[in-house]
């Protein structure tokens, strides 16, 4: 069922990409219409304007992180505006200057040139449009070229105060004197955290009425009931009771049915508790229990358990501890154990410390106690993983062979987390605790990342590396529905596995390198000015628009390849077409689809007929030197696939050659001689050579049988002897009738043929069973077959003598 949903999931996008690629191979009318360019010089003026005041805003000595996001924001759809200027009159100044290029330069007059007062007056016309519409093109460059310089110079302004805020030093927590100040200000801290909580339990005494408490009530008694419920579910594949049998732990499980369950698990372990947990928030704002002052800890509160049950549910689908059989990564029992506890307390101590350092904003807690406090959690996180590392590759006294294998492929893992106690010890007792703090999220924010590419990795591997391989369930119906080969299917697989993988990792180190003070939205935009809009030879040049024509083009190649599929397995068929004309109109149905997938790509990047001349040009120069023979051959493949001289399954000659088509190429046609071999001709020895075709107008082949008889034989009888054995053979046609001919009175006996019609392809083994036939009737008949017959004379030889020396009488004979 797995299987199947999952085809009729790739159906659905293939044809939602079709439906989706269609709009930008036509362009709509609202893309044909033209901004006139006083509505562009309003635009541009508006922009300006705001541009001057965020420059204005930048040159101030202090912002900070939030004034920046927000003059981020309003920066972005200001350099989106100023794209869509320039893409839209680009093609007008073309446009204007291609008609200008057609009306020629003005006369001179001195010359005693002239023209018409119509075309002067258009020529004025054109060129006082081409010079507003080059001058609101040339502003808007200028445009973009300030934005760009006021986006980097608010990631250089956000990257400072990351800098200076993360490097800030304070006391370090095994000072003294810190301690000294938080016990100073403690009871004051102390009062304040009271206060707190006095006001909010006044708060819920006020707000929470009786329907109120049971609702929420119930909200606790649902979750307490559905989650034990769905983990049973996830576990055991049943809401009541477990229903696997004792041996299904052991049975194999295919990498798939880890993975799905794997992903029921991680979603099912975080929406539950989510839901849950979003649900109370939802309940306690409505019912206004919070005071304002407790909002921010209850948002923490709520984020953080959100985030432990996801780093649970995560690190356990993957892992699975107790349980190797569903187990993703190749794992000892023990580590996996290991490492799945000491991720969920490392996530543990750093919500705590999240929730805590809440609450100190939350009653506006003294600097020394909020230093230490940071400090300690950020030590005990990390405290936590240096434990897990001792357990999971401390000395053991029973190490196998595998498990110290094992642990030599993690070193990586060894390395990172040492490094991270080292330096985090480091920086809180030093003094550095915003660092400190801070690396410990981004350990947090790298492990649950960590996790879940692991998961993605899996899923990519295993649905497109396998799943679209020759061997995989989509690649079998992917084959079925379009005929590609198992090679193609299988480089397509690995190149689109390691395309998605290229993605994830680009994702992956924009998510890692974003705490620390890069901006990805400038790092795209970069991105953007670099690869993406770039002009040669006036042409604006677009990744993500070649990408949409390469995607269109592919959509267009397996559609057309599918429907040749179907008219071979389903259609043609059941035709009464021969097989020659089914694979032209095969062949021609292929040309004329990638043509049109060819021409629909073009559309999309933009290339209009006058564009392609300069490539047309290039293509004329290399074909007069080197493409010469590859154009003959294609256009000669052409004239053989629409003239048919010769078709899929003829028997031809060539030469000395002869065989079988077998398929008629682009460049060449596939002959597969009587010798089993394949024979490679190119198409244009077919038109300009001379080809035998045996079943070009029918099927229908002559056979000549020779027979020499003996002079003494009687011709009647020889003539239905012959005629005889042709009518009695069931390959022999009846119409044209078998004729025997009395060919000649030979120099050794009577010659005959008997002439007569079969099908061509049974033509040889008709002949030699002729052959056997009528040397069978022959004998029995009493002729004789003639045989060759030679005379040999010898003269002037000297006369014989008898051993006695009497002459001998001569005897004659024949020699």
């Amino acid at each position: 069922m797995a299987i199947q949903a999952l085809a009729g999931l790739w159906r659905a996008l293939a044809l939602i990409a079709l439906l989706a690629a269609l709009p930008f191979a036509v362009p709509s009318a609202a893309q044909d219409s033209e901004v006139p360019a006083g509505g562009s010089r309003a635009q541009i003026e508006a922009i300006r304007l705001d541009l001057q005041q965020i420059e204005a805003a930048l040159s101030r000595e202090r912002l900070e992180e939030a004034r920046l996001n927000d003059l981020r924001q309003r920066l972005v759809p200001l350099a989106q505006k100023i794209e869509e200027i320039i893409q839209r009159e680009q093609p007008r100044v073309d446009e204007i200057k291609a008609r200008i290029d057609q009306l020629g330069p003005a006369p001179d007059v001195s010359k005693g040139q002239s023209e018409s007062v119509e075309v002067a007056r258009d020529r004025a016309e054109q060129d006082r449009l081409w010079k507003e519409a080059d001058e609101t093109l040339r502003l808007a460059r200028a445009l973009g070229l300030r934005a760009d310089q006021s986006g980097q110079a608010i990631s250089d302004r956000r990257r400072q105060n990351f800098t200076r805020e993360i490097l800030a030093q304070h006391p370090a927590i095994i000072n003294p004197w810190l301690w000294v100040e938080i016990t100073k200000t403690l009871p004051a801290d102390i009062r304040a955290f009271n206060f707190l909580l006095q006001q909010w339990g006044e708060t819920i005494a006020a707000n929470l009425s009786l329907h109120e408490a049971v609702i929420l009530l119930l909200v606790l008694v649902l979750f307490v009931v559905v989650q034990p419920r769905a983990r049973r579910w996830v576990e055991t594949g049943t809401l009541f009771h477990a229903a696997e049998t004792a041996g299904a732990e052991e049975r194999e499980k295919t990498r798939l049915q880890k993975l799905m369950r794997a992903l029921r698990r991680l979603a099912l372990a975080t929406l539950v508790p989510g839901a849950a947990l979003l649900l109370l928030n939802l309940l306690l704002d409505r019912f206004e229990l919070l005071p304002g002052r407790a909002n921010s800890v209850m948002d923490a509160l709520l984020t953080g358990l959100i985030f432990l049950v996801f780093m649970r549910g995560l690190s356990r689908a993957i892992l699975a501890p107790g349980r190797p059989g569903w187990r993703i990564v190749e794992l000892s029992d023990d580590r996996a154990a290991i490492f799945s506890g000491t991720i969920f307390a490392f996530t543990l101590v750093v919500v705590i410390g999240r929730v805590a350092d809440a609450w100190l904003a939350a009653i506006v807690a003294s600097l020394p106690l909020t230093i230490a406090t940071r400090g300690v959690f950020a030590i005990l996180a990390v405290l936590v993983i240096a434990r897990g590392l001792s357990r999971a590759f401390g000395r053991r006294e029973a190490a196998s062979v595998e498990d110290i294998a094992e642990a030599g492929k993690l070193w990586h893992i060894r390395l990172l987390g040492w490094l991270s106690v080292v330096v985090v010890i480091g920086a809180g007792i030093s003094g550095y605790v915003p660092f400190a703090s801070f690396l410990v999220t981004q350990l947090t924010w790298i492990m649950a990342l960590a996790f879940s590419a692991v998961l993605a990795l899996a899923f990519i591997e295993e649905l497109v590396g396998a799943g679209v391989s020759s061997g995989g369930f989509l690649g079998r119906r992917v084959r079925d529905a379009t005929g590609m080969t198992a090679s193609a299917l299988d480089q397509a697989s690995v190149l689109g596995s390691g395309f998605l993988k290229l993605v994830l990792f680009v994702a992956l180190a924009l998510l890692v390198l974003a705490p620390w003070g890069v901006d990805s939205q400038s790092f795209l935009s970069n991105v953007r000015a670099a690869f993406f809009g770039f002009q040669v030879g006036g042409i604006t040049i677009s990744l993500s628009t070649i990408a949409l024509a390469i995607g269109l083009f592919a959509v267009g190649y397996f559609i057309t390849r599918a429907i040749q599929n179907w008219l071979d397995s389903n259609y043609l068929p059941r035709t009464t077409l021969d097989p020659g004309l089914q694979n032209s109109i095969r062949t021609m149905l292929g040309y004329v689809g990638i043509v049109l997938a060819a021409m629909f790509a073009l559309s999309q990047l933009g290339l209009s007929l006058d564009k392609l001349t300069i490539v047309a040009g290039a293509l004329s120069v290399g074909i007069g030197f080197g493409l010469k023979s590859i154009v003959e051959n294609f256009i000669s493949g052409l004239i053989l696939l629409w003239e048919r001289p010769i078709r899929v399954g003829d028997w031809i000659v060539v030469g000395d050659e002869q065989g079988t088509v077998k398929r008629i190429n682009v460049r060449s046609t596939e002959i597969l001689t009587f010798d089993r071999a394949s024979l490679i001709i190119p198409n244009s020895e077919f038109i300009s050579g001379r080809v035998k075709n045996w079943v070009h107008a029918d099927r229908t082949a002559r056979i000549i049988v020779p027979v020499g008889v003996d002079y003494s034989a009687d011709p009647q009888v020889v003539q239905k002897i012959l005629l005889d054995s042709a009518l009695a053979h069931i390959e022999i046609m009846s119409e044209p009738k078998p004729i025997v001919i009395f060919k000649n009175l030979g120099e050794n006996g009577l010659d005959f043929e008997l002439r007569c019609f079969t099908d061509v392809d049974s033509m040889s083994t008709t002949r030699s069973d002729l052959l056997f036939d009528i040397y069978r009737r022959l004998q029995e008949a009493g002729v004789m077959v003639s045989s060759p017959t030679r005379r040999l004379e010898i003269t002037n030889l000297p006369p014989m003598v008898d051993p006695r020396g009497l002459p001998r009488q001569e005897d004659e004979r024949d020699g």
